[in-house]
């Protein structure tokens, strides 16, 4: 499992470097919001990856996964119109930030799965940023989040940089497609597939969990 999920946090961090860069190339990427997420998210990610084998892993997916699920389902029914008046000029609170980054990049190397599954329902909903900008924004910052837990793994010799050749290759074409199209998607489609995406994952985490 430490192996899976260091491979994980490694394509992750391939992928992020092609996908942010679409992106930013469209003014999709708050650099006013990515700071705090990369330092905290980022030192979550450290402890994370040094305290996993402490982790009851199981309980900790289960409550995932009811979280995802909740979430996913307050994304698909937040109106559009709604989110238009509140959303008019976002300055979210630092500590705020500051917490939530953190304990993305915990769960990030606990389970081995992107930040942007937390931080992106996040920066949507509450701190009313536009899809597209949370989208940009926790593409930049899981980059960087990998990179830390990458490194730990690595150090820790759980990382084989051998067999992350293929999965990195293809993650990076994969990246550069997804960002391809994410820069072009209507909102409401890209909340409809995202929400779609958080509930697979949380059934896989639930089953997961209570085996």
């Amino acid at each position: 499992m430490h192996q899976a999920v260091a491979l994980s946090l490694a394509s992750i961090m391939a992928q992020s470097i092609v996908s942010s860069n679409n992106y930013m190339k469209k003014g999709m990427v708050d650099f006013r919001l990515v700071t705090p997420l990369c330092i905290f998210s980022s030192l979550g990610a450290i402890l994370g990856s040094n305290i996993i084998e402490f982790i009851p892993g199981n309980y900790l997916k289960i409550i995932f996964a009811v979280a995802l699920t909740y979430t996913a389902v307050t994304i698909v029914r937040k109106s559009e119109s709604t989110r238009e008046r509140e959303a008019a000029d976002p300055d979210p609170g630092l500590l705020a930030v500051s917490l939530i980054a953190f304990l993305a990049g915990i769960f990030s190397a606990i389970l081995g799965v992107g930040g942007g599954i937390i931080v992106v329902p996040a920066v949507y909903l509450l701190f009313n940023y536009d899809m597209g900008t949370a989208r940009g924004s926790s593409a930049f910052m899981i980059g960087i989040t990998a990179t830390a837990g990458s490194v730990v793994y690595l150090i820790n010799g759980a990382l084989h940089l051998d067999s992350a050749g293929p999965v990195i290759i293809g993650l990076i074409i994969g990246g550069w497609i997804g960002s391809w199209l994410g820069t072009r998607a209507k909102s409401i489609v890209v909340r409809y597939i995202f929400a779609v995406a958080m509930v697979y994952l949380a059934t896989r985490m639930f089953l997961e969990g209570i085996k």
